[in-house]
């Protein structure tokens, strides 16, 4: 487990993630620095709608009985609505995945969160080719998402019970890779094939650039080497600073 550590208006603010996801933890610690100066996050009733996530702080203690404020985040395995988690990397994750997405194809995001709905053809969860399409949302808690199979042969005879309506978190268990586009705005389609994201289009039919599985890769072990690098200067240092700390009283004591 990874621990990110802040310090916001004196108070120390900690995210835990399995995961070294430097950059989404250091945007909401970001966002939480500047809403603090307007209102007051340190009262374990704050939460924070940072893109398809929710983030609460929670005042702790830890084994050396430092108070500290813990970053948590709905719990996806249960219900996030009521269900909390003090390690976020699911959240950071899909906050990674989205931006990239959104940043990659250059589109403006539209909000969607993990507490709006979704439809699914119940026949798409289950197979190897789908795809997504984004209308306009009819009410509020509709993220207008459509999450159907690429080649339906009833696809105009299906009955009302053919379909589901699924909270968006719902789709880690059955197609995690179309969580990436959830951001993308109304009239975005997105082709999935075997779990992995082949094909994104916009309202005009224009296709928009999207990373492969091969080079999100390439970009995660990057991301990995320059983290523990960081670390191990970090870790370096605090040695070096020890070991001085430790020189100093040594000679301290001998002049006594």
């Amino acid at each position: 487990m990874i621990t990110f550590e802040a310090k916001i208006r004196e108070q120390i603010v900690r995210m835990n993630s399995d995961l070294p996801l430097k950059n989404a933890a250091g945007a909401i610690m970001k966002v939480l620095t500047q809403i603090s100066h307007q209102t007051n996050i340190f009262n374990n009733r704050f939460v924070l709608c940072f893109g398809w996530a929710y983030f609460y702080l929670i005042q702790k203690e830890d084994g050396e009985g430092v108070t500290y404020w813990s970053v948590e985040t709905g719990d996806y395995k249960r219900n996030p609505k009521v269900n909390r988690t003090d390690n976020v990397t699911s959240s950071l994750v899909v906050q990674n995945m989205q931006m990239e997405a959104i940043q990659v194809s250059k589109s403006k995001p539209e909000p969607c969160t993990c507490h709006d709905t979704i439809l699914v053809l119940k026949e798409a969860m289950a197979a190897e080719d789908v795809y997504l399409n984004r209308t306009a949302a009819a009410k509020d808690g509709d993220s207008g998402w459509y999450f159907g199979m690429t080649d339906d042969p009833n696809e105009d005879n299906h009955a009302l019970d053919d379909y589901l309506k699924l909270p968006t978190y719902k789709l880690m268990d059955f197609c995690p890779e179309a969580l990436r586009v959830l951001q993308m705005p109304v009239g975005t389609v997105a082709v999935i094939q075997n779990k992995e994201l082949t094909a994104l289009v916009d309202a005009n039919d224009k296709p928009l650039r999207f990373t492969t599985e091969a080079e999100r890769r390439k970009m995660g072990e990057k991301q990995r080497a320059e983290f523990e690098k960081m670390v191990a200067e970090a870790r370096a240092k605090a040695e070096a600073e020890k070991a001085a700390a430790s020189a100093e009283k040594k000679t301290e004591d001998k002049a006594d």
